[in-house]
This record gives C-alpha cells, sequence and structure tokens, in this order.
C-alpha cells in the first residue's frame, strides 16, 4: 500500500474530495459542492492510497476573536475518511501534516466542529464552547418584567440589511470569544443561507431613538405540517445579534409579533450566556439544550497564550507534558502578564499548573476555569492559591461561542 499524504493539487483533485464528503456525512452534493467552491487547493491535507483519495481534511484561514483579539486560526472541515480506508491510521497522519502546516503559518489555534468528539479528542483537543439551543411557541415566550422598548424594527430584504448587519457583528465580535472574522463568503455560503433551498432570507433590523442601528437579526419562516388547530408557520433565526438590552428586548417583542409562527427555533443563534433564561415569565418555555459546539487544538503554546488578552496582572508557571501531535508544546512555561499582553518563556523551574494541551486550550477560550479542570481531574495544581491566580488570569466576560458551523 503506498500512501501519499499532500493537499489537493487542482480543481478536478477538489471535484472527487467534495464526493468523498457527500459519503461519508451522507449528505446533499450540492452542499459539499457549495462549500468546496470557497476550498482552495492548498488548504486541504489528504492521504492518497495507491493514487486514490481516502482521507481528507480542510483548514480554512480564520481570522478568529479571543477573549477581544484576534487570533489566526486554522478553521478544520471536511474531515472524513472512506471506510474501506479506515482503523489503518492515516487521519493521524493527516492530521500531523495539518498541524505543521497550520504552525507553518501562523495558525496559533485549530478549531472544528465534532460530528463525533471522540475522535477529535484522541489529537489533542478540547471543548472550548457549547451551544445553546431554543425550540420554543413565541406565544408562550413573554419578558416577566415587561417594559416600552424606546426604538424600531424594521424589516428589509438580506441585500440591503448585509451592510449594516455586517457593520453590527464586527462590533459585536469585537470584545468576545471564537466568533470568527466573517469574510463575503462567510456571509453569503453561511449566514445568509436559508436552511431549506428557495425560502427568502429576512433580516429584521433594530434602530435606537436616534436611528442608529443597535441589532439585527437573520431569519427565515416557512409554512410546516404542524397538527390543527395551528398556526402553521416555523421560523429560524441564524443570527441574533444586539448591541444593548434595548435592541435586544425589540427584536424578542418582534419575534413574538408574528402571530402565524408557531415556532421559533434559536439553533446556535445564542451564546450560553443568552439572557432570555433570566428574562421570561415562563423560562422552560424555551426549551434550551446545550451541548457541545466548538473544540479547540493549541497548536502553537507560544504564540496562542501570548497573544490572547488575559484577565488581570499575574505570574503563572504551568507545564504540558506528552503533547505527540505537536510535540514543539511540551515543555514548562512561565507566564508574565499585565493584563493586555503577555511574555511566556521556556524555564527549568517546578510547575505550578501541570496539563494536557486540550485542558490548555478549554483554559485558554474561557469554557473552563482552572478550578473547574481540577475537579475533574484533567488539571494538577500545586495549592489553591494557584487555582485561583489561574481563574483570575483566563477569565472571560463573555462566554465563548461559534455562530458559525464550517
Amino acid at each position: 500500500m503506498n500512501v501519499e499524504i499532500r493537499s489537493c493539487r487542482d480543481r478536478d483533485e477538489l471535484a472527487e474530495y467534495s464526493r468523498l464528503l457527500t459519503y461519508v456525512f451522507a449528505g446533499d452534493q450540492e452542499a459539499s459542492d457549495r462549500e468546496v467552491s470557497i476550498t482552495e487547493p492548498d488548504w486541504t491535507t489528504c492521504a492518497w492510497v495507491d493514487g486514490r483519495l481516502a482521507t481528507t481534511l480542510g483548514t480554512f484561514p480564520f481570522t478568529v476573536q479571543l477573549n477581544g483579539a484576534p487570533v489566526s486560526m486554522g478553521g478544520v472541515t471536511a474531515v472524513g475518511t472512506l471506510p474501506q480506508y479506515r482503523r489503518r491510521g492515516l487521519l493521524r497522519r493527516v492530521m500531523l501534516q495539518a498541524f505543521e502546516t497550520m504552525r507553518e503559518r501562523g495558525q496559533a489555534c485549530a478549531i472544528l466542529w465534532a460530528s463525533m468528539g471522540a475522535i477529535y479528542q484522541r489529537f489533542g483537543y478540547g471543548l472550548a464552547a457549547s451551544q445553546a439551543r431554543y425550540d420554543f411557541d413565541p406565544r408562550y415566550a413573554a419578558f416577566a418584567f415587561p417594559h416600552p422598548v424606546p426604538g424600531q424594527v424594521e424589516l428589509l430584504t438580506k441585500e440591503d440589511g448585509f451592510p449594516l448587519a455586517k457593520e453590527l457583528y464586527t462590533d459585536y465580535a469585537a470584545p468576545r470569544n471564537l466568533l470568527i472574522h466573517r469574510d463575503l463568503h462567510l456571509w453569503k455560503t453561511n449566514t445568509l443561507w436559508p436552511a431549506k433551498k428557495g425560502t427568502p432570507v429576512h433580516i429584521a433590523l433594530y434602530r435606537d431613538p436616534a436611528g442608529t442601528p443597535r441589532g439585527y437579526m437573520v431569519y427565515t419562516v416557512n409554512e410546516e405540517a404542524i397538527p390543527p388547530p395551528g398556526p402553521n408557520q416555523v421560523m429560524r433565526i441564524n443570527d441574533f445579534v444586539t448591541l444593548d438590552m434595548d435592541a435586544y428586548r425589540g427584536l424578542w417583542d418582534y419575534i413574538r409579533s408574528h402571530d402565524l409562527v408557531a415556532k421559533v427555533e434559536m439553533h446556535n443563534a445564542i451564546p450560553e450566556d443568552d439572557p432570555a433564561p433570566d428574562l421570561l415569565l415562563e423560562p422552560r418555555m424555551l426549551n434550551r439544550t446545550t451541548s457541545d459546539a466548538i473544540w479547540m487544538r493549541i497548536v502553537d503554546i507560544e504564540r496562542a497564550v501570548t497573544v490572547r488578552p488575559l484577565g488581570a496582572p499575574g505570574a503563572l508557571t504551568f507545564a504540558i507534558t506528552n503533547d505527540d501531535m505537536c510535540p514543539w508544546n511540551n515543555g514548562t512555561y512561565t507566564l508574565e502578564t499585565d493584563g493586555p499582553t503577555s511574555a511566556l518563556r521556556r524555564t527549568g523551574d517546578a510547575p505550578s499548573l501541570t496539563m494536557p494541551e486540550s485542558s490548555l486550550a478549554s483554559l485558554l477560550s474561557g469554557h473552563r476555569s482552572a478550578t473547574h479542570l481540577h475537579r475533574a481531574g484533567l488539571l494538577e495544581a500545586a495549592d489553591p492559591t494557584t487555582l485561583r491566580l489561574a481563574d483570575t488570569l483566563f477569565r472571560t466576560e463573555h462566554r465563548p461561542f461559534c455562530p458559525n458551523i464550517f
């Protein structure tokens, strides 16, 4: 068996890449082709067995906010192996090459949505964000303490609303965690793409009393087979962005003004710390569920830790051991920070924290605190004081959240 690990060379090989993905994910060929249409050949890492494509992996060159700072990351996608080539270590070889390439390109971390978390934990990925989902009847989603909203919501086409939404999203993402800098392709093929082909995509824009845009939502409405007596429409919200609570309340009231909507689906449109459960008269009517979302892998510790703003001044010594996928990460480091800026250097001192690279990913994203990881047995600490310090250094103002599935 002759195995070659390399990128696709041209669009013909990308077409083969797309066909493999359609089979592996039992998907729609048109949807696979749409994603591959914005993929460059050198963004892929693949295994070819005796000249035939066997394993695929794509890496989008993303810029992602990490506690308010832009960080170059690899958006890992399209990971698949045909059944006849599985259990041969091909994905491990592809992943190793992909990490080396990301490091060379200055991508400090890899992020992905996992079809199965078990696949990626063995490669050093740690859970970096959860997703919250709401499925609710808007008639039962009133605020417990309503008050008049001073602004107005207007309905726009996606063509008219897009420039305003783009500016609002940029402002919203700036202080947050794991939001991707959306280019035009990501807007068109993801955020503004309808779940059902041919369905119009709408943008509702909230303006304050001065006429300044302060929030928006991207959504579709369809008639569906809902048991009598109705109503029989379903609203699907793809994006829900607000810069203040007036905008939040204004858009929520707008949702509830759709009298023919029986069900609202907000699937990954809102972060884990969304305030709706604290505001509603009957929060259980949201039918909220929470599950894993973004998994993150530290590709280059020195780059990842120093670019991410920290929560307070301080110094901490920590060790990463047994990173067999990115062995350059192994070692003991001293972190010194004034909060906004940090320096990291290798040291021979005894570490006060010891953890695998997957735990550092959860800590770095703000998804888990050092204390939480310690209680779960995923981090060793010299003493409780060290844990409290690490909690303070890696705290975030906002819970990590990524509204774009890629």
